[in-house]
Parts: C-alpha cells; structure tokens; sequence
C-alpha cells in the first residue's frame, strides 16, 4: 500500500499498516474475512532422521500452488468464493530435531519411565505429546531463522495422527497427508467443531452419537463424500450453517423463512457447490421453530457434484437442524428412514412442532364431544422438491409456525384453582364445597420486566429480524453491508454514512494506468476487504479499520460452533 506523506496522521498510517500487513484480524475474527497465511513446519525425528516422506517443493505445492486446482489456498478460494485467502503461505524445513519419539513423549510427560508407545489418540497423554512435539518443532524452525505466521500446520515423519491446538496448530504425520485432513483441521482454528446427524451411532469409538455423520460436510472427514485428487483425497465442503457462520454465505440470498409475511411458497435454491456468481436463486432458506431463540431453525441447502463436492453421488436437497445447547449451538443432518437427502421430484420432508395456542389462533377448538382439540394447534414445517436441475432445484417450503405471545398486556389470565384459592387451613371437605361460579373464576397475576420483554420478543418475532443467523446484530445494530458479505455490525446511521461514500468515490479517483485507478490526494483507498478500492478519508478509513476490528463485539452471539471449546486464543 503506497501512502503519500504529510497529508494524513502519522499515527493512523502506523496502526493501518500493521492491520493489512496480517490481514485478518486476530484470533476473533468471526465471521472469517480477508488474507491469512498459513506456515507448514517439516520436522523430523532424531532416531528417523534419513526419512522425508515428501520433499519441501511438494509441500509448497500442495499448501498454495497457483496452478494447481487441488491446492489448499484453491480449495478455500473456492469454498469461500474468494472471502477467505491463504495467500502468502510459506514451507519450512526439514528440520531435525535433537529428540528422538520416545525422548519426545518422556519430555510431554515429565517421566524417565515411559517405554510404550505413543498413546492412543484422544487420550490425554497423547495430547500431551502432540503439543510438545509442535512445541519443538516451532522452536527448531525459528532458531533456524523462520518467520512463521501466526498460522501453523508442523508436519513430523512419523505417526498415524493428525489434530489441533489452539497453542501451535496443527500436527500433520504421514499417513494423513492428503488434503481433506488438512484442510478439517484447519476448520478447527475458526472455531468449528464437527459435524453431526441426528443418528445414535457411533462412527468411530472415540466419538459422540452422530458425530462425524454429516458425510456432506468437511468437519466429517473420514465419513464424508471425499473425492480423489492431486493430493489424495479431497473435499467435501461446508454445510451451510458452517459457510452461515463464517460468512461465507451472501447476506441476500440467505432467506429467513417468514420474514416476509409469506410461510407457503415455492422458490427455487442453488447449489451451493457452484460459484455464487454463476447462479441467481437462494443459497439457504433458515427455517424457525423456536418461538424464544430465533437461532433455533431449520435450514435447506442443495448441494451437486462440482468443484469441492465432486465426491458427492447425485444432487440432493440436504435438511439440518440448528440448537443451542449451553452456550453454542449445534447442526445436526436431519435424516428419514435409511438416506439423507431429498433426490427425487415430490419427496418430502415433514416435522410437527409443539402445539402453541398462537397469536392468531389462540382459542383451542372443541370437538362434537364439547372436548377441547389440541391437535388443531400442532405446527409443522414441510419441505418437498418439486423439480430438480443441474445446478438448481425448485422447492415448497410450508411452516405454520406462528409464535404465539401470552394473552394481555401487563397481565396474564389463568383458571382459577380451588387448592391455590383456598386459605391454608382450609380442609378439603371444605375446599369441595366451592360454588361453580368461584370454580370459573381466573386468577390474575401481573407480568414482570423479564416477562413482558419475552412477550414482546414473541409478538415481534419477525419484526425483530433485522439481521439473522449464526452472525445477527446486538440489538440496536445492522449490518454494515458495505457488499454483501460484510457481515460487521454498526448502528444504522453509520451504516447510511459508510455506504455513502461509494457515491463520491467517482470523484476521488484518477485512472493513471490502463484498467488501473488510483485515490486523489488526500484520500486513500478504504479497504474494508480485499477487492475494496473505494477513496475514503484517512479518518474513514480508520473507522472501518476500528469497526473490522471490534466486529466480533457487536455480535449478538459469539461462541464455538458445534463443540464445547472457547472463541479466542
């Protein structure tokens, strides 16, 4: 970045450097934008140190060789559609360390009395081990003169592991050396957990009920539709919960199911294995069911066989379930009978709710028998596939889900109860005796403050959804939405002001080379993501450097997706 002197605050230059020299904003940066280098350690161990099981040149390749289709830098290029970079990534080594494996898991350990072999993964001793092997390795890297980025993947000549750690990255050993092991432990460090069904199976014996059983998701491998490729086995991609989460998703072809007033249409989705700017329909329809959380919903996504996702069979119409439980919320791959996926033209997907009395149907109905029905107050959300195309599918989505907001303004009526009415010493030969009339009466009792803000949130449930999903605004806050993938929250009045510098864009830039424009002192270009060339005021200019920065704070729910780890380092 080129900054001409004397016309702009020193200070604000300083801080605006240091920011796109790392391009990605620290370790919170939710949803995931920008330029991230990655740096791959080779590393060696003292007793296999005549072993390379490929050499550097083929490592660098396969992190971020320009010209190869299947590199890492290309897959996330691609599964992201150029919202997530990897650009500048570096290889180094290899090195060989002074430690034998065995010197290494007695270090790990702090015991001179270890003689097995390395423990079994998952435990907490092989934990161990792995951190202090990626604790060597960086050491030995950088005594060798590395500038490794804040990113790391060590890659060491033995063993049959790959995991990660928030302390160093990733650990690599040579019998998972293909791309979708490496490219799902990268997942790891954006604060991704794995992937679920609702099945209560166990895909392996160290795993959870469903966990690693989306097989249309990467954060699955190992179960997942994997396909071959330059660098073994590759893909898939991402469920769109996972993209929702990261951002990776554009703002207007997410749609909030009712959002609008209609809840019984047909709307056509695209794939979302294909380019966004190759396709025109929907990416995700989000689904509610929760009256009180509306995170909790339902999303429907097609996914096809191109690019990431060639390994995947046929086009399919995929339904997953989001919840929270404690503090993250979970996606689960919703499944009916024996498959996963919607294929065929007029098949189905039904799910009732839990009957509410709702807003617009708030009076239970009676039966001939004068009992009332609740069945007429069952919910339900239906989904069926009506015609499917090459990169497209049409589909009727149905949900009666209403959610309903207790009856009054400041207070709530419930039927009366002889046994709460009745005074403490009353007996109950006594409390039998209360005339029909006192057995009609409804006790009244006044809402409090956190009553009458849930009422309200019900009341308003839609009219509230001026941002939705995995990256919805603090109350008082929009997106900022200065493209459609800008997901940074700020007040709508900022929002207005920073979108209105586009307009004088135009006027602030001279055109010095052929298809190359430049900023007109004193203004500079405002890169508030890669690709943004709009002239702004250095003070602009800082504002959305503060704003990128502080993003994650204006988040309304900021926390690990599918897992019990923490956001941060």
């Amino acid at each position: 970045m080129s900054v001409r002197k004397g016309r702009s605050d020193p200070r604000i230059l300083i801080i605006l450097c240091c920011f796109y020299i790392f391009g990605i904003r620290g370790s919170l940066a939710i949803p995931r934008r920008g330029n991230e280098p990655w740096s791959i350690i080779l590393c060696k161990f003292n007793d296999l140190a005549n072993y390379e099981p490929r050499s550097r040149e083929w490592f660098q390749q396969w992190l971020n060789g320009s010209d190869q289709m299947d590199s890492i830098e290309q897959f996330f290029w691609q599964l992201s559609n150029g919202v997530y970079s990897i650009a500048g990534s570096n290889v180094f080594g290899w090195f060989t360390l002074a430690q034998s494996q065995q010197e290494v898991l007695r270090l790990a350990t702090k015991s001179a009395e270890i003689h097995s072999e390395i423990p079994p993964i998952g435990s907490e001793m092989s934990f161990d081990y792995f951190d202090k092997v990626k604790e060597l390795c960086v050491q030995k890297a950088i005594a060798n003169g590395a500038a490794l980025h804040r990113q790391r993947i060590t890659v060491v000549n033995a063993g049959t592991a790959a995991v990660y750690g928030k302390g160093n990255g990733v650990l690599l050993t040579p019998k998972l050396m293909f791309s979708s092991v490496l490219t799902h432990e990268m997942v790891h460090s954006f604060f991704i957990g794995h992937s679920y069904s609702d099945r209560k199976i166990k895909v392996f014996p160290y795993a959870a009920d469903g966990e690693y059983d989306d097989r249309y998701d990467l954060m699955s491998t190992a179960n997942a539709y994997m396909h071959r490729s330059n660098f073994g086995m590759n893909g898939p991609g991402l469920n769109g919960a996972h993209l929702d989460y990261l951002g990776w998703l554009p703002m207007d072809r997410v749609l909030y199911f009712g959002r609008d007033g209609r809840q019984n249409f047909t709307l056509r989705l695209s794939s979302l294995s294909i380019p966004h700017n190759k396709t025109l329909g929907w990416l995700l329809v989000m689904v509610p069911y929760d009256r009180d959380d509306p995170n909790n919903y339902y999303t429907i996504e097609f996914r096809t066989p191109h690019q990431f996702d060639r390994g995947i069979a046929q086009p399919s119409i995929l339904v997953h379930k989001v919840k929270r439980s404690g503090d993250s919320y979970y996606s689960q791959l919703i499944s009916q009978a024996d498959y996963y996926e919607l294929t065929d033209e007029d098949t189905e997907w039904i799910t009732f709710l839990e009957p509410f009395a709702s807003a617009t149907n708030n009076k239970q109905k009676s039966d001939s028998n004068g009992q009332q029905n609740s069945m007429k107050n069952f919910q339900f959300i239906r989904v069926t596939v009506r015609h499917v195309y090459l990169t497209d599918a049409d589909v009727h989505i149905s949900s009666t889900f209403d959610p309903p907001y207790i009856v009054g303004l400041r207070h709530i009526c419930l039927p009366g109860s002889e046994g709460k009415n009745n005074a403490k010493g009353e007996t109950e030969e006594n409390s039998v005796k209360v005339s029909p009339s006192r057995r009609r009466r409804k006790v009244v009792r006044i809402l409090n403050d956190v009553e009458m803000a849930k009422q309200f949130a019900r009341m308003n449930f839609f009219a509230l959804r001026h941002t939705f999903g995995a990256n919805a605004c603090r109350s008082g806050f929009v997106w900022r939405n200065l493209d459609v993938y800008d997901y940074v929250c700020v007040t709508e009045r900022r929002k207005q002001n920073a979108q209105r510098e586009d307009k004088y864009s135009t006027s602030r830039t001279t055109a010095e080379k052929q298809n190359a424009t430049h900023c007109v002192e004193p203004f500079l270009p405002r890169k508030a993501f890669a690709g943004d060339k709009i002239c702004v005021s250095a003070a602009e200019k800082f504002r959305v450097f503060r704003e990128n920065l502080q993003a994650y704070s204006t988040l309304k729910h900021v926390s690990f997706f599918n897992g019990l780890d923490t956001v941060g380092p």
